[in-house]
């Protein structure tokens, strides 16, 4: 999302009023677990302050597409964050750079939404999954401590039988 900042540096105006969507490449996603962002908007603004510094204000919303931490599908999470962040034109880091007095705050926003991904995700209707197959049962902690066994008692028999 790339806006023009001619009219707010010249003083025409004190305030630029921004709105529309946001489009986060695929590229962005790699090494997280945000599979794909759906009906990501950005409604706010961006004032001059004193000093040839910038504020922006506003929120960016929609929903992130996450595996679910247990069967790996997909799940829908909305997401609303709220930013209130100031900026001077020497910004020297990626996020925001004002080149021929157009700043790009795609790399911005996605830092933002980065924040608000959710450590645990958990499809709804997969609370009661059996988690069983063919000679493995997954156990809860729970269900250790009541059963007071480890796991490892049966390989303990068998070298303890091995030992006679």
């Amino acid at each position: 999302m790339t806006i023009d900042l001619t009219s707010l540096m010249l003083g025409d105006v004190d305030e630029l009023f921004i709105e529309g969507e946001v489009f986060i490449t695929s590229d962005h996603f790699v090494n997280t677990s945000v599979r794909k962002l759906e009906n990501t908007y950005f409604k706010g603004s961006i004032s001059g302050l004193s000093d040839g510094k910038f504020q922006i204000i506003g929120e960016v919303y929609g929903n992130m597409i996450l595996p679910d931490d247990v069967t790996l599908e997909d799940v829908v999470c909305p997401y609303r964050v709220e930013i209130d962040d100031n900026f001077s034109e020497m910004v020297c880091d990626n996020s925001l750079q004002i080149i021929q007095n157009k700043l790009d705050i795609t790399e911005f926003l996605w830092q933002n939404i980065l924040v608000e991904v959710p450590s645990k995700v958990k499809k709804q209707g997969n609370d009661n999954l059996t988690l069983e197959g063919d000679g493995w049962r997954l156990i809860t902690e729970e269900e250790l401590k009541a059963s007071n066994n480890s796991p490892f008692n049966e390989l303990s028999k068998i070298f303890d039988s091995g030992k006679e």
